[in-house]
């Protein structure tokens, strides 16, 4: 059974700061190699060249990588917020149903999809749920 998620974002505060994560990491990362690959070519290139010439030559080797680099941010967001809503979107049903529940509502057992982290935490949940609207004797 496969289930679709309608949203991407199903809590814009942790899955944005995971987003902002990736993308600082990826910048570092891929500003690091840049002076990596300016560094060697400085370095081991042409003494004579000027650090513009170095710079060109960079970009004249290495402009396939960095398009490709760059290209294949948004494939790495959009796995992140994939994977996020794994959690996310549990973490989120669990935080609605326990608000329910304080407020004296029935709540529904509470079920996660196949593929989403913590699951146990739905039959942990519904437990609970059971034994607070059981009629007390």
């Amino acid at each position: 059974m496969v289930n679709h998620r309608e949203k991407m974002f199903v809590d814009r505060a942790v899955q944005g700061a995971l987003v902002r994560r990736i993308l600082v990491h990826w910048c570092v990362f891929f500003l690091l190699s840049i002076l990596s690959l300016f560094a060697m070519e400085y370095f081991l290139g042409d003494p004579n060249l000027s650090i513009g010439g170095h710079l060109s030559e960079v970009w004249n080797k290495y402009a396939f990588f960095m398009i490709l680099m760059l290209a294949i941010v948004p494939t790495f967001i959009y796995d992140t917020l994939k994977l996020s809503n794994r959690f996310a979107g549990p973490i989120l049903r669990l935080k609605q149903s326990i608000r329910k529940l304080a407020d004296g509502e029935q709540v529904k057992d509470l079920k996660f999809r196949d593929n989403d982290f913590w699951r146990e935490l739905s039959d942990d949940f519904n437990r609970v749920a059971h034994r607070v609207n059981e009629p007390h004797a």
